[in-house]
C-alpha cells in the first residue's frame, strides 16, 4: 500500500516524479511521491516549486527576453515547421549556445553599464 505523501492517507493513483526522472526509470522509484487526491498533489506542487523555483531579478528577466530575437532568427533558419523532437544533435546544441550567448551578452552589457555608471567624472 502506497500512503500520501501530505495527508498520510491511502494514495488513490495520483503522483508525482520529479524531472527530469521518467516513470520507467528504476532510479526515481525513491523520490516518486503518491497522493490520495489532486488537493494533496496541487498542496505538494506548491511547495515543490517554492523550494525548487529561483526568482528572476529584473536585469535576468530583460536578458531572457533579449534572447528571444536570436533564438527566433536561429529557429527560422533551420525551418520553424520542424518540432524541437526532430533537431540533431548539432541543431539543439547551437540552439542552446545562440541563447545563452544573447543572455550573456545582455548581461555582459549591463555590467559595462553599471562600471560606468560608477566612474566619476
Amino acid at each position: 500500500m502506497k500512503i500520501c505523501a501530505i495527508c498520510k492517507r491511502e494514495s488513490r493513483g495520483f503522483g508525482f516524479i520529479p524531472p527530469p526522472l521518467r516513470a520507467s526509470n528504476p532510479n526515481n522509484r525513491k523520490r516518486h511521491k503518491h497522493f490520495c487526491s489532486m488537493n494533496c498533489q496541487e498542496i505538494f506542487s506548491k511547495i515543490y516549486k517554492e523550494k525548487n523555483m529561483i526568482d528572476l531579478t529584473k536585469n535576468e528577466k530583460e536578458a531572457i527576453e533579449s534572447a528571444l530575437k536570436p533564438v527566433g532568427e536561429y529557429v527560422a533558419e533551420i525551418g520553424m515547421d520542424r518540432p524541437l523532437s526532430s533537431y540533431s544533435r548539432e541543431e539543439v546544441l547551437c540552439l542552446i549556445e545562440v541563447a545563452l550567448g544573447a543572455y550573456f551578452d545582455f548581461m555582459q552589457g549591463k555590467e559595462s553599464e553599471s562600471e560606468m555608471s560608477e566612474v566619476p567624472c
